[in-house]
């Protein structure tokens, strides 16, 4: 993070009211002074009593200064975003998880728009939208809602079925594909296994001795190259998975969320 905002030698405070404290809602505006930052900032400030703006030029002490102001919203203009968009906003929402960012720019088509959000962006507002809208942007960003246009909301809402189609059928080939490598009997007790069942349950279940069921897990366990129960029900998801290896993004995944939170 400590260089996503350096973009020039210069720094520039365009505006910056009283200290940012009381309780209020904090906005960190980032953006070029010819994009008439300034005047964004008095449209905000006109519209109510309670948001405290600060607002500065991209440079090399953007980063001090929003580490200073700790701010609610991240406002951002379009142009500052940096490539790949994607890894950008990534690394400003895994070190600041509970910060809230609202993209304002022009010319904004939208596939651009769907790509930032995608990557995290809470919200947009384009050159056109009055102190109203803006008003609005915010108070819905700042609850917890998202701020999109219908139309971007319906292309994730048909890209999101269409890739649950997709994630579906490939899981239930990946699922035939496993079972074509195992018995019968080996498929009816990899599945309750995966109910968590205990020997003794899965034993009735299935109508084996205690003994069945354990040659059974034993053939499976070198099947999988596993050694216990819970080894073999993360192997078997590991199998399915439309991604590589799921275990261990689940558990780097785990390992970043903790290493974020220390």
């Amino acid at each position: 993070m400590n260089n996503l905002y350096a973009s020039s030698p210069d720094v520039t405070n365009i505006h910056c009211n009283t200290p940012l404290n009381d309780g209020k809602t904090k906005i960190f505006i980032v953006g070029h002074k010819d994009f008439s930052i300034d005047s964004m900032a008095r449209m905000v400030e006109d519209k109510g009593h309670n948001y405290l703006v600060s607002c500065v030029e991209p440079g090399d002490a953007c980063m001090a200064k929003f580490v200073a102001t700790e701010p609610d919203v991240l406002m951002i203009q379009d142009e500052v975003l940096k490539e790949p968009l994607e890894r950008f906003i990534h690394g400003i929402l895994e070190e600041y998880p509970n910060i809230r960012i609202l993209v304002f720019g022009k010319d904004m088509n939208d596939d651009h728009l769907y790509r930032i959000i995608r990557a995290g962006v809470h919200g947009y507002i384009n050159e056109r939208m009055t102190g109203e809208h803006i008003e609005r942007a915010l108070s819905a960003i700042v609850s917890g809602q998202n701020w999109i246009e219908r139309h971007i909301m319906a292309r994730f809402i048909n890209t999101q079925h269409e890739l649950d189609e997709v994630l579906e059928t490939q899981f239930y080939d990946k699922i035939s594909q496993l079972c074509d490598n195992l018995t019968r009997r080996e498929t009816e007790i990899l599945c309750e296994v995966v109910k968590g069942l205990a020997i003794k349950q899965i034993a009735e279940e299935v109508h084996l001795s205690h003994q069945g069921v354990k040659m059974h897990l034993a053939k499976l366990f070198k099947k999988f190259k596993v050694t216990n129960r819970n080894q073999l029900i993360l192997a078997a998801f590991d199998k399915i998975s439309p991604v590589e290896d799921l275990t261990m993004l689940l558990r780097n995944g785990l390992q970043r969320k903790l290493n974020v939170a220390e």
